[in-house]
């Protein structure tokens, strides 16, 4: 949706970001008019202090490219500052409020647009746009709102199937011969009746569906916004995604269990689950449950998205994050010169891969040999090339500034379909209703507004 978000705190809030110390949040003294970055400028050295909000594994990651970025600039100096929870809530807040936001910020993918529409983000076109055609088309595509460059891409997440060597070897099942989604599914079907049911092909319980949902439709070319942020999610496309998932579910091969709940972590170490479909970082979880897994009984493997059809595409993408730089900050041209370093070079990004799993996005790493190493915990498969395999083929999936306020819708449709067995065209028709209704956002032409008119019926 093409709009600007008007952002109002009362004098009290503002109180209460001074009292929380987010007023002092850039150490770069921001102001509200600081003046835009200009390619003149970034080609100036970097000098100052820098302030970076970031949390998890990616602030480790750029605590780790600090030395050798401050070795490059002698006069600039980076403080990471893992700010852990709730950290994109007082980032909003630090942009309503005109003061207190970091030099540089980390944002999830999918919130991006929320924070691009407020107008509070410094336009990075001018230095940025050579970049564009260094990255995934469709991630690229994620940082830009009416034209302009207001963030970039950070990691990215292809998916992938993990699978246990072990149970795929005891029942004879070669990962290779599965191509499609329903290669998988007599895989599973295979696996459930060999085993006696102890053992399921995957968990599909009610939280997993939004994200298997997202997968499938990128893997039919569907949408939930058109290309003018129109409520576009009552199509063919998404009818193709919801009838495979119905199909994964009704072979029987599933178990009602939600991501990453006790349950299904500890799924990793036994035979109830024989495959986990996740990005490349569900990697890193995995390696992190088998702290000793050369002597573990469960051995892993990687094989790529099976297609919807023989032929069809093998890449979905899941995740990831990106940095932005705040309009307020008035210490742009370091700012700009760290974000470049971290996410715009090949140093960069191969050092936070190497050292913290974090998965390019900046195509030249991909290309890196790096990828190519074995790596023994997945029976020395080079699992870095093959998430790097048809990366720019991801379809772009358009996310406005409404997004985070439409997934908790689908899935929440998503769930009365999965429990009460709705008709594909009826979750579909009433979903496209309900985003019409409580965003506000015009439905696109072919999207039929009722239930008892659909463009695809079961």
């Amino acid at each position: 949706m093409n709009q600007t978000t008007r952002l109002n705190l009362p004098a009290t809030l503002i109180g209460l970001l001074a009292a929380t110390g987010l007023l002092s949040g850039c150490a770069s003294n921001p102001a509200v008019n600081a003046p835009p970055l200009t390619a003149q400028e970034a080609t100036q050295p970097a000098k100052g202090t820098i302030t970076v909000w970031s949390w998890n594994i990616a602030a480790k990651a750029l605590q780790d490219i600090s030395p050798s970025f401050q070795q490059m600039n002698p006069g600039a100096h980076v403080n990471v500052d893992i700010t852990g929870a709730s950290m994109q809530t007082r980032f909003m807040l630090s942009l309503a409020a005109d003061v207190g936001a970091p030099d540089v910020s980390q944002l999830q993918i999918t919130d991006a647009p929320h924070y691009m529409a407020t107008g509070k983000l410094a336009d990075l076109t001018a230095v940025a746009a050579k970049y564009q055609s260094k990255f995934p088309a469709s991630r690229w595509a994620e940082c830009v709102m009416n034209g302009h460059v207001y963030a970039i891409p950070w990691d990215l997440g292809p998916v992938a199937i993990f699978y246990k060597r072990n149970i795929f070897k005891e029942y004879n099942i070669n990962p290779s011969s599965i191509h499609t989604w329903a290669d998988y599914i007599a895989a599973g079907k295979k696996i459930v009746a060999l085993s006696h049911g102890k053992t399921k092909m995957l968990a599909l319980g009610i939280s997993g569906l939004a994200d298997m949902f997202e997968i499938f439709l990128q893997q039919t070319h569907g949408q939930v916004f058109d290309d003018s942020g129109r409520i576009a999610v009552n199509s063919p496309q998404a009818h193709e995604a919801l009838q495979m998932m119905r199909q994964i579910h009704a072979a029987g091969i599933t178990s009602d269990i939600n991501a990453y709940s006790q349950e299904w972590m500890a799924g990793f170490n036994d035979s109830s689950l024989a495959t986990y479909p996740g990005a490349v970082w569900l990697g890193g979880i995995i390696k992190d449950s088998q702290t000793h897994y050369d002597t573990s009984t469960t051995k892993w493997g990687v094989f790529r998205l099976p297609a919807i059809q023989r032929g069809g595409v093998h890449v979905a993408n899941l995740g990831g994050s990106v940095l932005v730089i705040p309009k307020q900050c008035a210490n742009k041209t370091a700012a700009w010169a760290f974000v470049k370093y971290a996410l715009c070079t090949k140093a960069g990004q191969l050092m936070q891969y190497e050292k913290e799993s974090l998965y390019p996005s900046y195509m030249p790493a991909l290309k890196s040999h790096v990828m190519d190493r074995p790596d023994p915990f997945f029976g020395g498969q080079p699992v870095g090339r093959l998430f790097a395999t048809d990366v720019q083929k991801i379809w772009r999936i358009n996310r406005t500034a409404n997004w985070a306020e439409a997934e908790s819708y689908i899935q929440q449709d998503l769930s009365q379909w999965a429990a009460a067995g709705m008709p594909h065209n009826h979750l579909l028709a009433n979903l496209a209703l309900s985003l019409h209704q409580r965003l506000d956002v015009p439905l696109a032409p072919t999207a039929p507004t009722s239930t008892t008119s659909s463009a695809v019926q079961q």
